[in-house]
């Protein structure tokens, strides 16, 4: 009877270990990923708002050991409090155009939408005077999107 229960308490342990365990290695990865850097990414646009407290950034970026993995990054960074949150992730190889205008992002792209990968439709951002606010993020294929240099 003994050894049931401490087999039992032994499992619920290591199921709880491998499911921390899972999460924290999904957040450091997915949620929280490297900041683009210069050996692994280029930039390709930059914009932002018109009090300057938000900037949108598109990068073309290689990534992994082999660089296995190529494709546009969307960033949004708050430059008063350094804050980065990455926005959008896409394997297309083609062209993306942001247009950053009061409380909205769109990123327009020449590719189709299935193969974008937007983490939040809204983000949360604070202004200029410290005022918490929204941020909708609209993901279109309107046929003007540019490749280029960053602006």
């Amino acid at each position: 009877m003994l050894k049931q229960i401490i087999l039992g308490v032994g499992a619920i342990i290591i199921t709880i270990i491998l499911i921390l365990g899972s999460a924290i290695i999904y957040q450091k990865v997915t949620m929280q990923p490297d900041l683009p850097s210069e050996e692994q990414c280029e930039i390709k646009q930059l914009v932002s708002n018109d009090g300057g407290s938000l900037e949108a950034h598109s990068y073309w970026c290689e990534r992994g050991s082999d660089k296995q993995w190529q494709g546009h990054e969307v960033w949004l960074h708050e430059p008063r409090i350094d804050k980065w949150q990455r926005i959008l992730t896409t394997e297309h190889d083609g062209c993306l155009k942001l247009t950053l205008k009061d409380q909205q992002l769109d990123i327009n792209h020449d590719g189709s939408r299935g193969n974008m990968h937007l983490v939040e439709p809204v983000f949360l951002f604070n202004d200029a005077d410290g005022v918490s606010q929204s941020l909708s993020v609209q993901v279109s294929t309107r046929g003007n999107a540019v490749c280029g240099s960053p602006e």
